[in-house]
């Protein structure tokens, strides 16, 4: 059972839990992260909490000179003593989606109180995460060499909020029949919504730089929209119009959050284009709601370049048609955070936004959400005020004013349902559904508030308060169907004295489909394959049926000729499909016509259905067109094709195969595991002063597990 998890932490920011998609925790502590990792297959004499969870804990708040020199305090105009004389502990933490991290994984993005935006993920040994990246180098006037800053343009780099937006996925009929999916196809471009301390919007593309040796500059970051903000027609009641107070509160006006909705596709408006779409982005300027439509087109990048995405994207931001109908929600004072609500199958978007004392939700459909249709009967607006639940002592509904401290989705994994979970810093629990924003649906009661709310009992009896404690929220987050809070315990009726030693916060899981708390076992299992048996070799068949047309395609090298007979022997080894093995004659009769060489017996065996071929002479590998074949590094011996998993000399060394390439990993340290199906594959990065060609990058840079980067390539293959 996933029980709570207790941590000698205390955290200082509301947004101090993520959960990643690939089951990573991530918990802010002051200056420091803990990352949560499942460890399923601990022993029974592991402590409780260890037995779960492997803890790695590191800093996020000491940065070198060039990634964020010293700044001194500033004038009155510019001057922050939060940003510039902080310890820089955490405000907010936030993976990115899938794909964009090494090995298609997730990226941490840290905002801490210094207003630097920084990215991070695990380099070498399991526990040295380091930071790859600083985003705000990207406002600098010289983004490849960003130096001290000062004065206003201080608060032009510096970001006040931040939040990933959705992959905005190519469709894969424009990379063509024959090849991969492109990373932009299967894992989306990658962007960043951010707002800057001069509350100016901006647009981010962040995308991995493949090659490039310094962990530090290992991201690129494209600034795709840079938008200033006006005051918008904001008034302040309070203040009398051109003051010096009213002037002064203007100018100090700020973004305090942002989010960004669903990508909606729309017809292209060039001729070059192969993809648009259309998104809305919300943002809590001061204390009013505004709306931003963003318009992005895709194409196909003019200029050819090294380790350069294929896809090249261009947006604009302009306001949303929906803000004519802005007097709906203008007077509700708007504190955030934010959230969208939307699943594949329902009519409606909607925006939850969190103000005084409530929750305000935005329904639009989807005309109203691209701006296409704005008629008043598409948008629909809805308060929800927060009451105390009812106890011995209030037996009267009582308003809770406590803002709303966090907020998160929760979806199946067929995207069919949508839940909203909202928590306040005075341990208020809210679940609200997409389905159930009607004018007489209440809110309801999460199962993890429950047992919030049994932990909260049991401290209140452990130290004898009287029913006097409270539970201050510090995040919420989701995995599939769990739902994971961050919250700490507190007495309500005395000054509390707490020293580092004790300080004490919680992790509490629950499954809001069965009520309980979850079974971990389930929880970080993989997702079931379709016909399992033949999926490792149909997703064989389709690398080698790539490796064989691309390769007759590409420029004759050594590189490309070794890959090629390399997947031409596969295919005679583990080959079932006729059509593959003709494409195989074909590549052999090729090579042997490039590089001189006798290549008969590996024609002649394409006919049948599986074969083996033998070990090359000392003869053979001397002569011309001897670097087709693998040697054995150890004695020099001729290496068999008997198996697509294994290698073995004439001398009898074992090797591995590379589930990609095909080729023989023969040496320690250069290859990597999937960790769902747990073939090994050779370590791009690390191998790559030995195979850099175009054939290889383009293999290599499909997907995180070799097998899976060509799904639906077979026709008559499901998966």
């Amino acid at each position: 059972m996933l029980r709570p998890v207790q941590l000698p932490i205390y955290p200082y920011g509301f947004d101090a839990l993520a959960w990643s998609p690939d089951g990573e925790l991530a918990v802010a502590a002051g200056e420091q992260i803990l990352i949560l990792t499942s460890n399923v297959g601990a022993s029974e004499s592991a402590p409780q909490g260890q037995k779960t969870w492997h803890i790695t804990r590191f800093r996020v708040n000491t940065f070198t000179y060039a990634e964020w020199p010293d700044i001194h305090p500033q004038n009155r105009d510019d001057f922050s003593i939060g940003a510039e004389q902080s310890t820089s502990t955490v405000l907010a933490i936030s993976w990115s989606p899938p794909g964009l991290a090494r090995f298609r994984r997730s990226v941490l993005a840290v905002l801490t109180s210094n207003l630097i935006l920084s990215l991070w993920e695990p380099i070498g040994p399991k526990e040295q995460w380091t930071r790859v990246g600083v985003v705000n180098h990207i406002f600098h006037q010289d983004p490849s060499a960003p130096t001290k800053v000062k004065g206003e343009e201080l608060r032009r780099v510096n970001i006040r909020s931040f939040q990933w937006c959705a992959p905005l996925k190519v469709p894969t009929h424009a990379n063509g029949s024959n090849a991969p999916p492109d990373p932009e196809s299967r894992w989306g471009i990658h962007m960043l919504a951010v707002a800057t301390d001069s509350s100016d919007l901006a647009l981010l593309r962040v995308r991995r730089s493949a090659g490039v040796p310094a962990p530090s500059r290992s991201y690129y970051v494209e600034k795709m929209i840079l938008h200033p903000l006006d005051q918008g027609g904001i008034q302040y009641p309070l203040a009398c119009s051109g003051s010096i107070l009213h002037g002064r509160i203007q100018s100090q006006v700020r973004v305090s959050s942002i989010s960004c909705g669903p990508w909606i596709m729309t017809p292209a408006s060039c001729k070059d284009d192969i993809h648009s779409a259309t998104a809305t982005l919300a943002a809590a300027h001061g204390t009013r709601l505004r709306l931003f439509k963003i318009s992005i087109a895709v194409r196909h990048r003019s200029e050819k370049e090294d380790f350069a995405p294929r896809y090249e994207a261009t947006a604009e931001l302009d306001g949303h048609p929906v803000t004519q109908f802005a007097s709906r929600w203008d007077h509700h004072r708007v504190t955030g955070p934010m959230r969208w609500l939307y699943t594949n199958q329902a009519q409606d978007i909607a925006l939850a936004v969190g103000i005084t004392g409530g929750l305000l939700t935005i329904s639009m459909q989807h005309s109203a959400y691209d701006g296409t249709g704005t008629r008043e009967t598409r948008v629909q607006t809805r308060d929800w005020p927060f009451y105390e639940p009812i106890t011995e002592m209030h037996d009267h509904p009582k308003r809770h004013w406590d803002p709303i401290t966090a907020m998160t989705i929760s979806r199946d994994e067929a995207n069919i349902t949508c839940t909203l979970h909202i928590c306040t810093a005075g341990g208020l629990g809210v679940a609200v559904s997409l389905d159930l924003l009607g004018p007489d649906d209440p809110p309801q009661v999460p199962a993890w508030s429950k047992i919030v709310d049994n932990l909260r009992e049991q401290y209140d009896l452990t130290h004898d308060l009287g029913g006097k404690a409270v539970a201050r929220m510090w995040g919420l987050t989701s995995y599939r169907d769990v739902t994971a809070v961050l919250f700490t315990k507190h007495p309500t009726d005395m000054i509390e004295y707490r020293i580092a030693s004790d300080e004490d916060t919680t992790i509490a899981f629950a499954s809001e489909d069965t009520g309980e708390i979850p079974d971990e076992q389930t929880l970080f299992a993989p997702p079931a394959e379709k016909k399992e048996s033949r999926a490792a070799q149909s997703r064989r068949e389709a690398v080698t049926s790539f490796l064989l047309s691309e390769g007759d395609k590409t420029t004759v090298n050594t590189e490309n000729q070794k890959l090629l007979y390399a997947a031409a022997c596969c295919s005679i080894v583990d080959g079932h499909n006729l059509p593959i093995r003709s494409q195989s004659q074909k590549s052999f009769e090729r090579l042997a016509m490039e590089t001189d060489t006798d290549l008969s017996e590996e024609i002649s065996k394409c006919g049948s259905e599986s074969s083996t071929i033998p070990a090359k002479s000392s003869n053979q590998l001397n002569q011309p067109g001897g670097q087709l074949f693998e040697q054995c590094e150890i004695c020099g011996a001729g290496i068999a094709w008997f198996s697509v998993k294994e290698a073995q000399c004439e001398n009898g060394h074992l090797f591995a195969r590379c589930g990609l390439t095909f080729l023989t990993i023969q040496e320690p340290g250069i290859s990597k595991y999937c960790s769902v199906c747990r073939t090994e594959y050779m370590d791009e990065e690390l191998v790559a002063h030995m195979y850099n060609g175009q054939l290889f990058q383009r293999l290599c840079g499909a997907d995180e597990c070799g097998l899976e980067r060509f799904d639906g390539m077979i026709p008559d293959t499901e998966f």
